[in-house]
C-alpha cells in the first residue's frame, strides 16, 4: 500500500507520497537525512487555486490505490475537516487517517515536557523523525515557518530525549508585525531577505531601510539559534537542523553549521508508519 504523509501547518499544507509499502529508506550518504518519498507539494490554505491543483495532483495519484495517511495537524478542527473531506472525496469514504497525537513517548523517544500532550505535535513528530535518523546525538531542530521553533534532543542510555524548546514569531511574522504597527515602514516578503540583508547581518549594520528591516528581523532569528547551539555545544557535540519555509533566509544569516531538510515533519510522520 502506498504511504500520503500529511503536515497541516497553520499557513500551509504540506504533503509527501511514497510509493508502495512505507519500508523504512535509506539516507543518500551515512548520518544525513532521507527523504523517502517520491512525489511532494504544498497548498497555503485559503488559495483556491492552489487547493484546486492540490485536489488535481492527488486525484492523478489515485489511480494507485488507496494509501495509508498518515496527519500532523496545527491548525485546528476546521482545516482538519477540510482536509478530511478532500481525501473522502479523491480516495473513497473508506480511508481511514491516523491522525497523530503528541503522547508521553514514542519508540525509545521519551517526551519531557512537564505536560506531555502540551506539545505542538508538529514539534513532536519533527523530533522523532530527527531523532530515527540521527540517534545517539544531541540535535537542535529548527523549523522557520509561521513560527520559529526551536526543540532540543538529547541522547539517553535508553533511546533520546525530547527536553523542550524555544517558541518565538516567525521571520515572515516579525515582518508583517513590524509593517503593520509602524507608520512609514515597507512590509517585506521573507523572499525578499535575500543576501544583501544577509551580509548587513554578518556586518551588523545595513545602509538601506529595506536591508535594514530585513536584517533585523533575520538577526533575531539567527541569534536565538546561534545562542541556543552554543550553550549546547558547551556540553558536547550538537548538530543544527533546520527546515521551514524561511530556511534558506534563515540558513543565509547563520555564524554555525546547519543542515537543511525539506520538511521533518513529513520525515517523523515516515518514521511512525515505517518503523524499524
Amino acid at each position: 500500500m502506498s504511504l500520503l504523509l500529511i503536515d497541516i501547518g497553520n499557513t500551509r499544507l504540506k504533503w509527501a507520497w511514497c510509493d508502495g509499502a512505507p519500508a523504512p529508506a535509506q539516507p543518500a550518504a551515512p548520518g544525513a537525512l532521507p527523504t523517502p518519498w517520491q512525489h511532494a507539494g504544498a497548498a497555503s490554505h485559503g488559495v483556491p487555486a492552489e487547493r484546486a491543483a492540490l485536489r488535481a495532483t492527488w486525484q492523478g495519484l489515485a489511480s494507485r490505490g488507496a494509501p495509508a495517511v498518515w496527519i500532523a495537524n496545527v491548525a485546528g478542527p476546521t482545516l482538519a475537516g477540510q482536509v478530511d473531506a478532500l481525501l473522502a472525496d479523491t480516495f473513497g469514504s473508506h480511508v481511514a487517517p491516523q491522525w497523530v497525537r503528541t503522547a508521553a513517548r514514542h519508540g525509545d523517544l521519551v517526551n519531557g515536557y512537564r505536560e506531555p500532550t502540551q506539545l505542538g505535535v508538529d514539534r513532536w513528530v519533527g523530533s522523532i523523525g530527527a531523532h530515527r535518523w540521527l540517534p545517539g546525538q544531541t540535535l537542535l531542530v529548527v523549523t522557520a515557518g509561521t513560527a520559529t521553533t526551536l526543540d532540543i534532543v538529547t541522547a539517553t542510555a535508553d533511546g533520546g530525549r525530547f527536553e523542550g524548546g524555544l517558541i518565538l514569531p516567525g521571520l515572515q511574522l516579525m515582518l508583517g508585525t513590524l509593517a503593520r504597527n509602524t507608520a512609514q515602514l515597507p512590509e517585506l516578503d521573507v523572499l525578499e531577505t535575500g543576501s544583501g540583508a544577509a551580509r548587513a547581518v554578518r556586518a551588523l549594520g545595513a545602509d538601506n531601510t529595506h536591508d535594514a528591516i530585513a536584517a533585523g528581523c533575520l538577526a533575531a532569528q539567527a541569534g536565538a539559534i546561534e545562542r541556543t547551539w552554543r550553550t549546547l555545544a558547551e556540553r558536547g557535540p550538537v548538530r543544527c537542523l533546520l527546515s521551514g519555509g524561511a530556511r534558506h533566509a534563515v540558513a543565509g544569516a547563520l555564524a554555525m553549521p546547519c543542515e537543511m531538510h525539506d520538511n521533518l515533519v513529513l520525515l517523523g510522520l515516515h518514521a511512525m508508519a515505517a518503523p524499524g
